[in-house]
This record gives C-alpha cells, structure tokens and sequence, in this order.
C-alpha cells in the first residue's frame, strides 16, 4: 500500500472511524476502570493537565470508576500521583512512579529557556541555574510556600533575582520542576506548597533521558496514535526536533500508515488490534483541558473547521465538550446546585433523541463522581 500523496510505502490503510476508536480505547472513553487503577489509567493517557484542579479531576473521573475525592486522595495521601509542571510548561498529574521518567526526559528535551525568556524574566542564566539548585536544596519532605522559598533561597541576592522568584505562572519553578526537583505538597490554607519530589516520595531513581523519552513517545502512540512527530512535538511541548528524537529511539517499533490519505505512524504491535477496532457507540462528556482534545498538533480530526473557536477559545482555554464516536459534537457547561448536577449543552448540530438519553446517562455519572446526588441536563 501507498500513502495516496505522497506514494510512500505504508502498512495499512484506515479510515478516520477506526483511529478514533482506537484512541477512545485507549484513552479508557469506551469503559471506566476499576478504581484501583487509578494511577495506572493517567499513566497510560501520559497525564492529566492540571492548571484547573477541578478539570483534572473529572478528567479522571471520566475514565476511572471513583470520585473526584479518590484523586485527592491519591495526590495528597497515597501518593501515587503528583502533581507538577511538565509537557507544554502546564500543570499535569502523573503516577508518582513515572515521575523520574518525565522529569529525565524535561531535563534533557524540556523547553528550552531562550535568550528573550531570560530578558523578560531579568535575569541571566548562570544567575537561573543557580538559584534553580538553590531551591531544590532547599525543598525537603515537608511543603514551603513561595514566599517561604523566596525568603530562604532569595537572601543575599540581588532585588533583580528575587522579583523573577516572585514572578507568577511558575517562573522560576518550573525550570526547578524540569530538573525532577520540585513537585507540589498539600494546600496550606489558601496557599500551594511545594516539595522536594524524592523526599516526598521516598523514592527516585535515574533514567537515561534519551531512554525516558523514547518510553514516553511509546505511551504517546499507545493513546493518541496513529501520530506524527510533529504531533508528538506540539504534545511535549518543545521544539520540532524533539519528535525526530523520540522517532529514533522508536526505529524498528513503528508502522507507517495512512488515515485519509494522511501518513502517520503507530507502534507496529497496536496494528492488528487498530484493524479489528469496533468503531461506533460512543458518547462522552469530556471536561476542559482533556487530554483526548489535547494530543495533536491540529484538532481538525475531531473537530469541524467552523466550531473550532467554540472548542479552542481565547487565552488557550479548551472546552468540555460532548465526544460523539470520537468527534466533538458539542460543547457543555455544568454548576452544582443544592446537590444536583446542572449540564448545558449547547450542540454543534441537532441530537438524535438516542444521543440526547446518553448525555443524561453520563451526566448522571458525573454527578456521582462529583458526589451529587443527581443530573439535570438542558440541551440548547
């Protein structure tokens, strides 16, 4: 077979209906998993993106059997997840176990700290490199807030410096977070605490970072393939050379393909499972920020070119949305109201009366993981 632009060999050819169950089975959409695997499900999906906690939740609520409690729960008590920034420069929540793997990977193929970064932070890099190992000195097993950090790392140095600690959307955090030296700690308060990964942990171990990332392109195809590189790419969130990296390290392991006449590539061994796919059937309500939304360079595979902007909206925020048969079908909103669960849905195009009884069977799921008592679902 060929792919039909540009005649390279592939290994199959597949329709758009495949892929997207495909990528619905392993991003956990077709069926929720049993809470004991919890961590396991968000390592498969390569994380949850957490700038808003809330979403992060449901976003494991959608794909695990449990409440947004039982994510708390696993971040602040069991600890078999943490939070910290990782791909794209974002909040995630990753399985604790996995974290050395992500961290290697950033420490080498992170994003890069550029020369106008610098400039706009006021500060040089030798002055970021050491104030970087200043706080992963100076955190330990027991949360700091930021300006308990500025006071211990900030003493005896320049005014200049301590404005760029004190500077907002992580600053100077996430350089420390890239180096597997920082991850957040239990809320004191109105205020978020920060801790030293292994001491919290109580365990760590080193990863060759070519390694890790190769492992972790791995997990990548095994949820959002087929993919190129440059899907990859935008996915990690650093520059375009890091997917011809990745690809490398996956020689011998991938399948050339086309979808739509479009070339990708997935893990050789996920080939035969994509072909006998069941496709259809489907409906989900994906909170904002899902990572299922947020894997690809481009979202024109899900959604239609005219209700982009209602899906990808200003300052970066990306909707909930109503997930038919893997394509957005809608956007939706929801309030909680004296122990009910209120959802608004406003649809891309009118829902067949079958559709619209599954969106109130979802809805009444997330109230439960929501710990509600029940739904009431509005559809515009």
């Amino acid at each position: 077979m060929f792919d039909v632009k540009t005649r390279a060999p592939v290994e199959a050819e597949l329709t758009w209906a495949q892929v997207h169950a495909f990528r619905l089975q392993g991003h956990h959409l077709l069926s929720r998993a049993p809470k004991k695997d919890l961590a396991r499900v968000v390592g498969d999906i390569g994380g949850v993106q957490a700038q808003v906690m809330s979403a992060a939740e449901l976003q494991v609520g959608v794909r695990v059997d449990c409440r947004v409690d039982d994510v708390r729960d696993a971040l602040w008590k069991r600890k078999t997840l943490v939070k910290t920034w990782l791909m794209r420069g974002t909040l995630h929540l990753v399985p604790s176990k996995d974290l050395p793997l992500f961290t290697a990977a950033m420490s080498a193929y992170g994003t890069r700290n550029t020369n106008a970064w610098l400039k706009w932070m006021q500060i040089t890099e030798p002055e970021l490199n050491d104030v970087v190992a200043a706080i992963g000195r100076a955190l330990d097993g027991q949360g700091h807030t930021r300006e308990e950090l500025i006071a211990k790392v900030g003493k005896g140095r320049s005014d200049r410096v301590q404005a760029a600690m004190k500077s907002g959307w992580g600053g100077v955090l996430k350089p420390v977070a890239r180096q597997g030296l920082l991850c957040f700690g239990p809320s004191r308060g109105q205020s978020v605490t920060f801790v030293g990964p292994e001491q919290w942990l109580g365990t760590w171990r080193a990863i060759d970072p070519d390694a890790a990332l190769t492992e972790i392109a791995r997990r990548y195809l095994g949820a959002y393939g087929p993919a190129t590189k440059s899907d990859f790419a935008r996915w990690w969130g650093s520059w375009a050379g890091v997917g011809n990296t990745a690809w490398a390290g996956l020689a011998g392991d991938l399948a050339p393909v086309s979808v739509g006449g479009q070339r990708a590539d997935m893990l050789a061994s996920d080939l035969e499972r994509i072909k006998k796919q069941p496709a259809g059937g489907s409906l989900q309500l994906l909170p904002p920020f899902d990572p299922y939304v947020m894997g690809h360079s481009s979202r024109d595979h899900i959604v239609e070119a005219a209700n982009l902007s209602k899906v990808s909206r200003t300052a970066g925020w990306i909707s909930a949305v109503v997930l038919l048969d893997g394509r957005v079908a809608g956007t939706w909103r929801h309030q909680a109201a004296r122990g009910t669960l209120l959802v608004s849905v406003e649809p891309f195009q009118r829902l067949t009366a079958k559709t619209v009884a599954d969106v109130r069977r979802r809805a009444q799921t997330l109230s439960e993981t929501l710990g509600l008592a029940r739904a009431e679902v509005k559809v515009a």
